[in-house]
């Protein structure tokens, strides 16, 4: 019975150990297989110039290459990169083909092991951020502040600026709450510039990357810091608002006038560039028509600054005249892919052409005596814009009336 027994639990024994065996080889084949612990994947940067990625192997299990699967915003690239030694190395040339500033990179090296088994590393991510300073940092509810220059105190204002910012442009565009935004304020103009020197528009003071919740400001700490956070942190943020409401497609759907008119109306202090710009050219007849700033505005500084001007003219204009639920409708026009002036026409009732001379008496009355008729001041500006053509029909008709003089005394 003992002896029975005996010979009955070694053949348990040897069951068991061989469904163990059997599950242990069944889960090393379903798993994935990932890197050895010996090989070591390391990356380094200097913004804006070169990021290196290397996989470091043993020196006995280096195989003669490696494949880096690198993830900037929602493309992967791939990479296939020679082992030199026992180092395979990836430098990336970043005046060349930049990251997004201020994103998240994500990337892993795959390879063949002495065996012939393809490994994978554990993916590595990143924040691609400026590391040529030493950035300080406050947070509050969903904001986080990055400063490199000016005290404490000062931040939180902008803070504060910024929280009351982003509650009144909710509340005016009936828009949904943002999950969040970090600002990243420059001590100087030429360092955002520098930050900012592959955009081609160098010469900005603030520049909003929406889809990922990021704004990047220049304002020193002076007399003059609130001033510009009042004017310049409501503009960037109302970027970011917008987004959220109406999506990737809505928002690049949305005319430059309208989306950087909109964000200069949220502005909390005035720029006297604007106003100078906007009399100065309404003077000399060169205000840009409104048909060509549907797209990207001029990057000429003195251009922009005048589009940027006329824009938020306008789109005061529009929001005094029709108010704020038409503005919100035309956001949505917009959204769904409607043109630029047809998005107008669908919701105003007017095309473009046609607001735009309204416009520019609205500010032609606001510049003059009241007891100048509204009526008066919209047919001279309609008889200024028809003067080329009224020149012209006039020169045409000037051979015509001779002819008819000369045919009449020849009687």
């Amino acid at each position: 019975m003992g002896l029975a027994s005996g010979v009955s639990r070694n053949r348990v024994r040897r069951r068991t150990g061989a469904l163990l065996g059997l599950l242990l080889i069944l889960a090393v084949s379903i798993a994935p297989v990932y890197a050895q612990a010996a090989v070591v994947a390391e990356h380094t940067y200097t913004y804006s110039q070169v990021a290196t990625f290397t996989l470091t192997f043993p020196p006995e299990a280096a195989p003669a290459s490696a494949t880096l699967y690198l993830k900037v915003g929602t493309f992967t690239q791939v990479y296939p990169t020679p082992v030199i030694g026992n180092v395979a190395r990836l430098e990336r040339n970043l005046s060349e083909a930049p990251f997004p500033p201020f994103t998240q990179i994500s990337y892993a090296w795959e390879y063949q092991d002495t065996q012939g088994r393809t490994l994978s590393t554990e993916t590595q991510q990143f924040l691609y951020e400026d590391n040529r300073f030493a950035w300080e940092t406050l947070h509050k509810d969903n904001i986080t502040l990055h400063w490199v220059a000016g005290d404490k105190v000062l931040m939180s204002n902008a803070l504060d600026i910024a929280q009351t910012a982003i509650a009144e442009i909710q509340q005016t565009l009936d828009a949904p709450v943002i999950d969040a935004a970090t600002l990243y304020i420059y001590p100087s103009l030429p360092d955002l510039q520098s930050a900012l020197l592959l955009t081609g528009y160098e010469w900005v003071g603030g520049k909003a990357y929406p889809e990922i919740g990021v704004v990047l400001l220049a304002i020193s700490p002076s007399s003059e810091a609130i001033l510009k956070m009042k004017r310049d942190i409501p503009h960037e943020l109302t970027h970011k608002v917008l987004y959220d409401l109406t999506g990737a497609q809505g928002y690049a759907a949305q005319p430059t006038w309208f989306v950087e008119g909109l964000a200069s109306t949220f502005e909390r202090s005035p720029d006297p560039a604007y106003a100078l710009a906007l009399q100065r050219a309404a003077q000399d007849g060169k205000l840009i028509p409104l048909t060509t700033l549907c797209n990207p505005f001029p990057a000429e500084a003195d251009r922009a600054i005048l589009a940027y001007a006329q824009s938020q003219s306008f789109v005061r204009y529009l929001q005094q005249t029709y108010g704020w639920s038409k503005i919100r409708q035309l956001i949505d026009a917009y959204a769904d892919g409607l043109e630029c002036s047809v998005g107008v026409k669908q919701t105003l009732g007017a095309d473009l052409t046609t607001l735009e001379r309204d416009w520019r008496v609205w500010m032609e009355r606001k510049n003059q005596d009241s007891a100048v008729s509204a009526t008066w001041t919209y047919v001279a500006t309609v008889v200024r814009d028809l003067a080329p053509w009224l020149i012209l029909v006039g020169l045409l008709c000037v051979p015509v009336g001779v002819l008819w003089l000369g045919t009449r005394f020849g009687q």
